[in-house]
């Protein structure tokens, strides 16, 4: 990459807006880290993917011609992407994208580029359905028990906790207190799992040794009721606007109910109570930005 890094409006916004004074000086320092990998890894740098809201993701070529992708993660306090890492790691490139490197100082990851790379939302558009069934077979070969030496540890349950601080906002409390409730009794009985953590068809994407890869995994500890539910949210926002919305979520709901034994109106509760939860991390952590209309959304799912 040559000349001045131009970097995607979306990601100077969250970064700022979540990090502060600590985040303009990353955004700052940028430029610099990306040179010192350029050496580090000997890898050709293009510009950033425009799609880059939270952290900083570009397409890169190894010297040997090797096709792959420079992700650089902001000073988050979560360490997210230790945990995307780690994830990648386990998976050894099983149904995902394949870890590469990993720089710690610098909070980078190099990644396996998928090729053609086109996520669900691009190739299906139009014919949104035919999308479900991909997603399932992608999400059944990534999702197992959690081996027992991970050492970045983050749990659904740490999620919802998190949504127990409402009580001291102004987030909509009859909202916070339905979702708390229905993933109380959702993952009664469950058995838990390594999930992905943000499965949804912009994570999904077209690739030659496999026919899908998951990529943008958040590695965390839980029940599959979760992923399908993000999936399912992000499937309701794909759709919004189209005429047929309710009857095409009434399939998707049906066709993961199949897939995975869980009953549809689990499914829906499940998706409920994901819809609030980021509706939560919207209003917690970009507060300006917030919309009340954002977490009114969740009634979709008629629970």
């Amino acid at each position: 990459m040559n000349g001045t890094l131009q970097l995607p409006t979306e990601l100077v916004k969250h970064v700022s807006a979540i990090l502060g004074s600590q985040g303009e000086a990353w955004l700052d320092r940028l430029p610099r880290f990306v040179e010192d990998l350029r050496s580090e890894w000997s890898i050709e740098v293009k510009e950033p993917y425009a799609a880059g809201e939270f952290n900083f993701v570009a397409a890169a070529i190894r010297t040997n011609g090797e096709p792959v992708v420079l992700k650089i993660a902001p000073p988050y306090h979560d360490g997210e992407y230790l945990r995307e890492a780690e994830f990648l790691r386990h998976r050894d490139g099983r149904g995902a994208v394949a870890l590469l490197a990993q720089d710690i100082e610098r909070r980078a990851i190099l990644l396996g580029q998928a090729i053609p790379g086109k996520n669900l939302a691009e190739i299906f558009t139009g014919a949104e359905l035919d999308a479900i069934d991909p997603a399932i077979d992608v999400l059944h070969s990534i999702s197992e028990p959690a081996p027992k030496d991970l050492i970045n540890v983050k749990t659904i349950d740490d999620w919802f906790a998190g949504l127990r601080r409402f009580e001291d906002t102004v987030f909509s409390a009859d909202y916070a207190v339905k979702a708390l409730d229905l993933y109380q009794r959702l993952t009664a009985t469950r058995p838990l799992l390594y999930l992905h953590g943000d499965f949804h068809p912009a994570n999904v994407v077209s690739a030659q040794r496999e026919e899908y890869l998951a990529i943008d995994p958040k590695g965390v500890i839980g029940h599959i009721g979760y992923d399908i539910a993000v999936f399912l949210n992000n499937f309701h926002w794909w759709l919004e606007n189209d005429p047929d919305v309710r009857q095409k979520l009434d399939a998707a709901v049906l066709s993961f109910s199949k897939a995975f034994d869980i009953s549809p109106i689990e499914l829906r509760q499940w998706a409920f109570a994901q819809m609030v939860l980021g509706a939560w991390w919207s209003f917690d952590e970009m507060p300006e930005h917030y919309d009340n209309a954002t977490v009114a959304k969740a009634d979709v799912w008629n629970v």
